[in-house]
Protein backbone atom coordinates (compact mmCIF):
# COMPACT_ATOMS: atom_id res chain seq x y z
CA UNK A 1 0.00 0.00 0.00
CA UNK A 2 1.09 3.13 -1.15
CA UNK A 3 0.52 6.41 1.10
CA UNK A 4 0.41 10.02 -0.27
CA UNK A 5 -1.00 13.25 0.26
CA UNK A 6 -2.70 13.79 -2.72
CA UNK A 7 -4.31 11.56 -5.73
CA UNK A 8 -5.63 13.24 -8.70
CA UNK A 9 -7.87 11.33 -11.09
CA UNK A 10 -7.38 12.46 -14.74
CA UNK A 11 -4.14 13.85 -16.61
CA UNK A 12 -5.74 16.50 -18.99
CA UNK A 13 -4.79 20.38 -18.35
CA UNK A 14 -6.67 20.98 -15.07
CA UNK A 15 -5.10 17.32 -13.51
CA UNK A 16 -2.02 18.36 -14.57
CA UNK A 17 -2.06 21.82 -13.98
CA UNK A 18 -3.11 21.35 -10.21
CA UNK A 19 -0.55 18.42 -10.02
CA UNK A 20 2.28 21.68 -11.19
CA UNK A 21 0.50 24.36 -8.58
CA UNK A 22 0.77 22.02 -5.64
CA UNK A 23 4.53 19.89 -6.75
CA UNK A 24 6.55 23.12 -4.61
CA UNK A 25 4.27 22.48 -1.89
CA UNK A 26 6.38 19.01 -1.30
CA UNK A 27 3.13 16.87 -1.17
CA UNK A 28 3.31 13.78 -2.31
CA UNK A 29 1.29 13.48 -5.07
CA UNK A 30 0.00 10.48 -7.50
CA UNK A 31 -1.84 11.24 -10.93
CA UNK A 32 -3.68 8.66 -12.26
CA UNK A 33 -5.14 8.67 -16.27
CA UNK A 34 -6.85 5.97 -18.03
CA UNK A 35 -5.54 7.26 -21.55
CA UNK A 36 -1.95 7.30 -22.65
CA UNK A 37 0.82 9.91 -21.31
CA UNK A 38 1.29 13.37 -23.41
CA UNK A 39 2.51 13.03 -26.95
CA UNK A 40 3.97 15.24 -29.58
CA UNK A 41 2.95 12.93 -32.21
CA UNK A 42 -0.42 13.71 -30.97
CA UNK A 43 -0.51 17.27 -31.19
CA UNK A 44 -2.68 18.12 -34.91
CA UNK A 45 -5.09 21.03 -33.76
CA UNK A 46 -7.73 18.91 -34.30
CA UNK A 47 -8.97 19.91 -30.94
CA UNK A 48 -8.26 23.48 -29.78
CA UNK A 49 -9.01 25.13 -26.61
CA UNK A 50 -9.40 29.24 -26.92
CA UNK A 51 -7.10 30.27 -23.93
CA UNK A 52 -7.92 34.09 -22.38
CA UNK A 53 -5.45 36.03 -20.52
CA UNK A 54 -6.14 34.81 -17.07
CA UNK A 55 -4.96 31.16 -17.97
CA UNK A 56 -1.88 32.69 -20.28
CA UNK A 57 -1.04 33.89 -16.48
CA UNK A 58 -1.38 31.28 -15.00
CA UNK A 59 0.58 29.00 -16.88
CA UNK A 60 3.26 31.30 -17.43
CA UNK A 61 3.63 30.70 -13.98
CA UNK A 62 4.01 27.61 -14.34
CA UNK A 63 6.59 27.59 -16.71
CA UNK A 64 4.72 26.10 -19.02
CA UNK A 65 3.73 28.85 -21.34
CA UNK A 66 6.49 29.07 -23.69
CA UNK A 67 6.32 25.76 -25.54
CA UNK A 68 2.38 25.99 -25.70
CA UNK A 69 2.56 29.77 -27.32
CA UNK A 70 4.92 28.31 -29.87
CA UNK A 71 2.54 26.23 -31.99
CA UNK A 72 -0.59 28.38 -30.30
CA UNK A 73 -2.20 31.06 -32.64
CA UNK A 74 -2.71 34.12 -31.03
CA UNK A 75 -6.17 36.06 -31.87
CA UNK A 76 -5.99 39.80 -32.46
CA UNK A 77 -9.72 40.26 -33.24
CA UNK A 78 -13.28 38.74 -32.84
CA UNK A 79 -15.58 38.96 -35.41
CA UNK A 80 -19.70 37.65 -34.28
CA UNK A 81 -22.71 38.21 -36.75
CA UNK A 82 -26.08 36.74 -37.25
CA UNK A 83 -26.44 35.04 -40.32
CA UNK A 84 -30.38 35.53 -40.63
CA UNK A 85 -29.90 39.60 -39.26
CA UNK A 86 -28.18 42.36 -39.38
CA UNK A 87 -26.55 41.94 -35.74
CA UNK A 88 -22.92 41.83 -35.85
CA UNK A 89 -20.29 42.61 -33.26
CA UNK A 90 -16.78 42.92 -33.46
CA UNK A 91 -13.77 43.33 -30.65
CA UNK A 92 -9.86 44.51 -31.19
CA UNK A 93 -6.56 43.72 -28.96
CA UNK A 94 -5.81 47.12 -30.02
CA UNK A 95 -8.84 49.08 -28.25
CA UNK A 96 -8.35 47.02 -24.99
CA UNK A 97 -4.61 47.55 -24.43
CA UNK A 98 -3.43 44.23 -24.77
CA UNK A 99 -1.16 42.19 -27.40
CA UNK A 100 -4.26 39.62 -27.73
CA UNK A 101 -7.49 39.10 -26.94
CA UNK A 102 -6.66 34.86 -26.48
CA UNK A 103 -4.59 32.20 -28.21
CA UNK A 104 -5.66 29.30 -29.70
CA UNK A 105 -4.16 26.17 -28.84
CA UNK A 106 -3.82 22.38 -29.28
CA UNK A 107 -4.73 20.31 -25.87
CA UNK A 108 -2.57 17.91 -26.59
CA UNK A 109 0.03 20.56 -26.14
CA UNK A 110 -1.31 21.93 -23.40
CA UNK A 111 -0.92 18.24 -21.38
CA UNK A 112 2.61 18.00 -23.30
CA UNK A 113 3.86 21.11 -21.70
CA UNK A 114 2.52 20.23 -18.11
CA UNK A 115 3.85 17.31 -18.46
CA UNK A 116 7.22 18.08 -19.00
CA UNK A 117 7.52 20.55 -16.21
CA UNK A 118 6.16 17.48 -13.86
CA UNK A 119 7.53 14.07 -15.17
CA UNK A 120 11.14 14.35 -13.40
CA UNK A 121 9.54 15.76 -9.70
CA UNK A 122 10.05 13.17 -7.16
CA UNK A 123 7.41 13.78 -5.44
CA UNK A 124 4.64 13.23 -8.15
CA UNK A 125 4.48 10.16 -9.93
CA UNK A 126 2.22 8.81 -12.62
CA UNK A 127 0.01 6.24 -13.53
CA UNK A 128 -1.24 5.93 -17.42
CA UNK A 129 -3.54 3.28 -18.75
CA UNK A 130 -4.35 3.15 -15.37
CA UNK A 131 -8.05 1.26 -14.55
CA UNK A 132 -9.61 2.11 -11.19
CA UNK A 133 -11.27 -0.72 -9.33
CA UNK A 134 -12.89 0.98 -6.89
CA UNK A 135 -12.89 3.90 -4.20
CA UNK A 136 -13.75 3.72 -0.77
CA UNK A 137 -13.35 7.20 1.71
CA UNK A 138 -12.99 7.49 5.26
CA UNK A 139 -13.20 10.25 7.56
CA UNK A 140 -8.81 10.31 7.55
CA UNK A 141 -8.41 8.87 4.06
CA UNK A 142 -9.57 7.56 0.82
CA UNK A 143 -8.24 4.16 -0.45
CA UNK A 144 -8.08 3.79 -3.86
CA UNK A 145 -7.83 0.50 -5.66
CA UNK A 146 -5.71 0.34 -9.17
CA UNK A 147 -4.66 -2.16 -11.57
CA UNK A 148 -3.29 -5.28 -10.35
CA UNK A 149 -4.72 -4.58 -6.87
CA UNK A 150 -2.28 -1.56 -6.05
CA UNK A 151 -3.75 0.19 -3.25
CA UNK A 152 -3.37 4.18 -2.98
CA UNK A 153 -4.18 5.40 0.58
CA UNK A 154 -4.61 9.26 0.33
CA UNK A 155 -5.44 12.30 2.66
CA UNK A 156 -7.26 14.17 -0.59
CA UNK A 157 -8.32 12.65 -4.02
CA UNK A 158 -9.22 15.31 -6.74
CA UNK A 159 -11.81 14.31 -9.21
CA UNK A 160 -10.40 16.06 -12.69
CA UNK A 161 -11.36 13.38 -15.24
CA UNK A 162 -14.20 14.93 -17.18
CA UNK A 163 -17.44 15.10 -18.23
CA UNK A 164 -17.95 11.15 -17.81
CA UNK A 165 -16.27 11.86 -14.24
CA UNK A 166 -15.58 8.05 -12.50
CA UNK A 167 -15.26 10.28 -9.13
CA UNK A 168 -18.37 11.92 -9.33
CA UNK A 169 -20.62 8.49 -10.25
CA UNK A 170 -18.37 6.47 -7.42
CA UNK A 171 -18.96 8.99 -4.74
CA UNK A 172 -22.80 9.44 -6.08
CA UNK A 173 -22.63 13.10 -6.07
CA UNK A 174 -25.54 14.20 -7.87
CA UNK A 175 -25.64 15.81 -11.25
CA UNK A 176 -27.81 18.35 -13.06
CA UNK A 177 -27.93 18.02 -16.95
CA UNK A 178 -29.66 18.81 -20.16
CA UNK A 179 -29.06 18.21 -23.76
CA UNK A 180 -28.52 21.18 -26.03
CA UNK A 181 -30.05 19.13 -28.93
CA UNK A 182 -26.51 19.88 -30.39
CA UNK A 183 -22.93 18.24 -32.02
CA UNK A 184 -20.52 20.15 -32.39
CA UNK A 185 -18.27 18.87 -35.83
CA UNK A 186 -14.90 19.70 -35.35
CA UNK A 187 -12.08 19.78 -38.02
CA UNK A 188 -8.99 21.80 -39.20
CA UNK A 189 -9.90 23.31 -42.59
CA UNK A 190 -7.69 25.41 -45.11
CA UNK A 191 -8.64 28.59 -46.41
CA UNK A 192 -8.39 30.59 -49.80
CA UNK A 193 -7.99 34.05 -47.73
CA UNK A 194 -5.55 34.79 -44.72
CA UNK A 195 -7.39 34.56 -41.46
CA UNK A 196 -5.24 37.64 -40.68
CA UNK A 197 -5.21 36.64 -36.44
CA UNK A 198 -9.22 36.80 -36.69
CA UNK A 199 -11.47 34.80 -34.12
CA UNK A 200 -15.40 34.50 -36.25
CA UNK A 201 -18.30 33.01 -35.17
CA UNK A 202 -21.53 32.98 -37.31
CA UNK A 203 -24.84 31.98 -35.50
CA UNK A 204 -26.93 30.54 -38.22
CA UNK A 205 -30.71 29.26 -37.23
CA UNK A 206 -29.59 25.71 -36.03
CA UNK A 207 -26.06 26.84 -33.94
CA UNK A 208 -22.74 28.68 -34.54
CA UNK A 209 -20.04 28.20 -36.71
CA UNK A 210 -16.95 28.97 -34.85
CA UNK A 211 -13.28 29.66 -37.54
CA UNK A 212 -10.43 29.58 -34.99
CA UNK A 213 -7.75 30.56 -36.80
CA UNK A 214 -4.14 28.52 -36.24
CA UNK A 215 -0.76 29.32 -36.72
CA UNK A 216 -0.29 28.78 -40.16
CA UNK A 217 -1.83 32.01 -42.29
CA UNK A 218 -4.53 29.77 -44.57
CA UNK A 219 -5.52 27.29 -41.87
CA UNK A 220 -8.17 27.42 -39.21
CA UNK A 221 -10.20 25.24 -36.35
CA UNK A 222 -14.21 24.61 -36.90
CA UNK A 223 -16.47 24.48 -34.06
CA UNK A 224 -19.84 24.00 -36.03
CA UNK A 225 -22.66 23.02 -33.43
CA UNK A 226 -25.93 22.04 -35.01
CA UNK A 227 -28.58 19.74 -34.24
CA UNK A 228 -27.73 16.47 -34.76
CA UNK A 229 -29.82 15.49 -37.74
CA UNK A 230 -28.12 18.10 -39.63
CA UNK A 231 -24.47 17.16 -38.11
CA UNK A 232 -25.61 13.49 -39.58
CA UNK A 233 -26.48 15.14 -43.15
CA UNK A 234 -23.20 17.18 -43.21
CA UNK A 235 -20.63 14.33 -41.71
CA UNK A 236 -22.62 11.73 -44.58
CA UNK A 237 -21.40 14.58 -47.73
CA UNK A 238 -18.25 13.41 -49.28
CA UNK A 239 -15.34 16.15 -49.07
CA UNK A 240 -16.96 18.13 -51.74
CA UNK A 241 -20.40 18.33 -50.56
CA UNK A 242 -19.38 19.40 -46.95
CA UNK A 243 -16.47 22.08 -48.28
CA UNK A 244 -19.47 23.75 -50.27
CA UNK A 245 -21.79 23.64 -47.26
CA UNK A 246 -19.14 25.21 -44.80
CA UNK A 247 -17.38 27.67 -47.20
CA UNK A 248 -21.57 29.01 -48.08
CA UNK A 249 -22.13 28.88 -43.82
CA UNK A 250 -19.47 30.84 -43.23
CA UNK A 251 -20.79 33.02 -45.87
CA UNK A 252 -17.06 32.98 -47.73
CA UNK A 253 -15.74 35.05 -45.47
CA UNK A 254 -12.41 33.53 -45.50
CA UNK A 255 -13.25 32.38 -49.33
CA UNK A 256 -13.38 28.69 -50.31
CA UNK A 257 -12.69 26.62 -47.18
CA UNK A 258 -11.43 22.88 -47.66
CA UNK A 259 -11.10 19.92 -45.05
CA UNK A 260 -7.47 19.49 -44.05
CA UNK A 261 -8.68 16.37 -41.89
CA UNK A 262 -11.81 14.35 -41.30
CA UNK A 263 -14.47 16.43 -39.97
CA UNK A 264 -15.49 14.49 -36.08
CA UNK A 265 -18.65 15.02 -33.94
CA UNK A 266 -19.56 15.45 -30.77
CA UNK A 267 -22.78 15.59 -28.20
CA UNK A 268 -23.01 18.53 -26.32
CA UNK A 269 -24.44 18.29 -22.59
CA UNK A 270 -24.98 20.79 -19.88
CA UNK A 271 -23.68 18.91 -16.50
CA UNK A 272 -23.38 20.63 -13.09
CA UNK A 273 -22.80 18.63 -10.14
CA UNK A 274 -24.98 20.33 -7.54
CA UNK A 275 -22.49 18.99 -5.15
CA UNK A 276 -18.75 19.40 -5.57
CA UNK A 277 -17.54 17.72 -2.56
CA UNK A 278 -17.91 14.31 -0.25
CA UNK A 279 -15.72 14.10 2.90
CA UNK A 280 -11.98 14.74 1.22
CA UNK A 281 -13.06 14.02 -2.49
CA UNK A 282 -13.71 17.04 -4.46
CA UNK A 283 -14.21 17.72 -8.28
CA UNK A 284 -12.65 20.39 -10.49
CA UNK A 285 -13.22 21.39 -13.88
CA UNK A 286 -15.27 19.17 -16.47
CA UNK A 287 -16.10 16.67 -13.63
CA UNK A 288 -17.69 19.12 -12.05
CA UNK A 289 -19.30 20.96 -14.95
CA UNK A 290 -19.49 21.27 -18.61
CA UNK A 291 -20.68 24.22 -20.96
CA UNK A 292 -21.84 25.00 -24.30
CA UNK A 293 -18.45 25.86 -26.14
CA UNK A 294 -19.99 28.60 -28.11
CA UNK A 295 -17.77 31.02 -26.36
CA UNK A 296 -14.80 29.23 -25.61
CA UNK A 297 -14.56 29.45 -21.90
CA UNK A 298 -14.63 26.15 -21.07
CA UNK A 299 -10.83 25.22 -20.58
CA UNK A 300 -10.57 28.72 -18.75
CA UNK A 301 -13.36 27.95 -16.32
CA UNK A 302 -11.59 24.72 -15.45
CA UNK A 303 -8.30 26.04 -14.80
CA UNK A 304 -9.18 28.63 -12.65
CA UNK A 305 -11.20 25.61 -10.78
CA UNK A 306 -7.94 24.23 -10.07
CA UNK A 307 -5.78 27.76 -9.54
CA UNK A 308 -8.73 28.56 -6.93
CA UNK A 309 -8.30 24.98 -5.03
CA UNK A 310 -4.22 25.44 -5.46
CA UNK A 311 -4.63 28.83 -3.78
CA UNK A 312 -6.65 27.71 -0.69
CA UNK A 313 -4.61 24.70 -0.37
CA UNK A 314 -0.99 26.40 -0.12
CA UNK A 315 -2.81 29.02 2.05
CA UNK A 316 -3.68 26.92 4.43
CA UNK A 317 -0.18 24.98 4.56
CA UNK A 318 1.54 28.22 5.25
CA UNK A 319 -1.05 28.67 8.09
CA UNK A 320 -0.25 25.50 9.84
CA UNK A 321 -3.73 23.94 8.66
CA UNK A 322 -5.02 20.84 7.42
CA UNK A 323 -5.15 21.38 3.96
CA UNK A 324 -8.10 18.85 3.86
CA UNK A 325 -10.84 20.61 6.47
CA UNK A 326 -14.24 20.67 5.45
CA UNK A 327 -14.15 24.18 5.84
CA UNK A 328 -11.50 25.04 3.07
CA UNK A 329 -12.95 22.47 0.88
CA UNK A 330 -16.13 24.28 1.50
CA UNK A 331 -14.89 27.59 0.45
CA UNK A 332 -13.48 26.26 -2.87
CA UNK A 333 -16.98 25.10 -3.42
CA UNK A 334 -18.92 28.25 -3.10
CA UNK A 335 -16.07 30.17 -4.81
CA UNK A 336 -16.01 28.48 -8.23
CA UNK A 337 -19.58 27.23 -8.16
CA UNK A 338 -20.79 31.04 -8.83
CA UNK A 339 -18.18 31.22 -11.56
CA UNK A 340 -19.33 28.72 -13.48
CA UNK A 341 -23.63 29.03 -12.42
CA UNK A 342 -22.85 32.76 -13.75
CA UNK A 343 -21.39 31.31 -16.94
CA UNK A 344 -23.90 28.30 -17.79
CA UNK A 345 -26.90 30.86 -17.65
CA UNK A 346 -24.64 33.05 -19.97
CA UNK A 347 -24.37 30.39 -22.74
CA UNK A 348 -27.75 29.27 -22.43
CA UNK A 349 -29.41 32.86 -22.85
CA UNK A 350 -27.08 32.78 -25.79
CA UNK A 351 -28.04 29.65 -27.24
CA UNK A 352 -31.67 30.30 -26.84
CA UNK A 353 -31.65 33.50 -28.25
CA UNK A 354 -29.70 32.93 -31.03
CA UNK A 355 -31.27 29.83 -31.84
CA UNK A 356 -34.75 31.21 -31.86
CA UNK A 357 -35.80 32.13 -35.27
CA UNK A 358 -38.90 34.46 -34.46
CA UNK A 359 -39.13 37.68 -36.39
CA UNK A 360 -39.37 39.72 -33.31
CA UNK A 361 -36.78 38.46 -31.73
CA UNK A 362 -34.72 38.51 -34.48
CA UNK A 363 -34.83 41.95 -35.03
CA UNK A 364 -34.44 42.69 -30.74
CA UNK A 365 -31.00 40.71 -31.02
CA UNK A 366 -30.08 42.58 -34.21
CA UNK A 367 -30.46 46.13 -32.34
CA UNK A 368 -29.16 44.73 -29.24
CA UNK A 369 -26.04 43.56 -30.67
CA UNK A 370 -25.59 46.50 -32.91
CA UNK A 371 -26.35 48.42 -30.42
CA UNK A 372 -23.47 47.04 -27.99
CA UNK A 373 -21.48 47.27 -31.02
CA UNK A 374 -21.33 51.33 -30.57
CA UNK A 375 -21.31 51.63 -27.55
CA UNK A 376 -16.96 51.41 -25.89
CA UNK A 377 -18.03 50.76 -21.94
CA UNK A 378 -19.86 48.09 -22.68
CA UNK A 379 -17.69 46.46 -25.20
CA UNK A 380 -14.81 46.89 -22.73
CA UNK A 381 -16.89 45.11 -19.90
CA UNK A 382 -17.74 42.30 -22.21
CA UNK A 383 -14.33 41.63 -23.57
CA UNK A 384 -12.79 42.05 -19.55
CA UNK A 385 -14.48 39.38 -18.54
CA UNK A 386 -13.87 37.32 -21.42
CA UNK A 387 -10.10 38.09 -21.77
CA UNK A 388 -10.05 36.88 -18.25
CA UNK A 389 -9.07 40.06 -16.98
CA UNK A 390 -12.51 40.44 -14.33
CA UNK A 391 -14.59 38.60 -11.93
CA UNK A 392 -13.48 36.57 -8.77
CA UNK A 393 -9.75 35.35 -10.09
CA UNK A 394 -7.37 32.98 -8.52
CA UNK A 395 -4.20 35.01 -7.28
CA UNK A 396 -1.74 33.18 -9.96
CA UNK A 397 -4.31 34.32 -12.29
CA UNK A 398 -5.06 38.23 -11.97
CA UNK A 399 -4.31 40.83 -14.24
CA UNK A 400 -3.79 43.07 -10.89
CA UNK A 401 -4.01 42.97 -7.05
CA UNK A 402 -7.63 44.55 -6.69
CA UNK A 403 -9.70 41.50 -7.01
CA UNK A 404 -10.40 39.58 -3.62
CA UNK A 405 -10.64 35.95 -2.70
CA UNK A 406 -14.21 34.80 -2.04
CA UNK A 407 -15.33 33.52 1.30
Amino acid sequence: MQNVDITIVGAGSAGLTLAALLAPLNLSIVVLEQGSAPDLSKVSHQRVSALNLASQRLLSHLGAWEPIAASAAPYTQMQVWDSDSFARIAFDASSEGVAALGYICDNEQIRLALYQQLHKLPNVKFEFNCSIKSLVQSEREVLVNINQQQLLLSRLLVGADGINSMVRSSMQLPLTHWDYEQQAIVATINTAEAHNNVARQVFLPDGPLALLPLPQAKQCSIVWSCKPERAAQLLALDEQGFNQALTAASNSVLGVLQLHNQPKAFALTMRYASSWLQGRTVLVADAAHSIHPLAGQGMNLGLMDVAALAELITQAIEDGQDFCEQRLLRQYERWRKAEAQTLIAAMEVFKRGFSNSQPLLKLVRAVGMTGMNKLPWLKSQIIAQALGNSGDLPKLARPASRYKVSV
